[in-house]
């Protein structure tokens, strides 16, 4: 579907030419590179107003997969939720 935003977003977060972008190709992109979409999601919920606390952030990340639905597989979503609760938990220490 070449208006599904959902793939603009992925091509700009994981940094690949949106023309090359399909459903299936997204989600093979992010099972192949959960690391680099939970940085992507991390930065995001960094520079947002409405992320006040780490609590906050793992509410934005729900958001955010949810957002994604099937083209982050189970599988990556979990490695997603990891990489990313590993940087909450240097925000976190950063923070006390």
């Amino acid at each position: 579907m070449p208006g599904d935003m959902r793939l603009v977003q992925i091509a700009r977060m994981l940094a690949v030419p949106l023309p090359e972008l399909t459903p299936a190709s997204a989600a093979a992109l992010i099972a192949a590179r959960p690391a680099d979409m939970a940085d992507a999601i991390f930065h995001e919920a960094a520079d947002s107003d409405d992320v006040t606390g780490s609590e906050a952030a793992r509410e934005y990340l729900e958001a955010r997969l949810a957002f994604f639905g099937e083209l982050a597989p189970p599988g990556a979503a979990e490695a997603i939720r990891a990489g990313f609760r590993e940087r909450i938990g240097a925000w976190d220490s950063s923070a006390g």
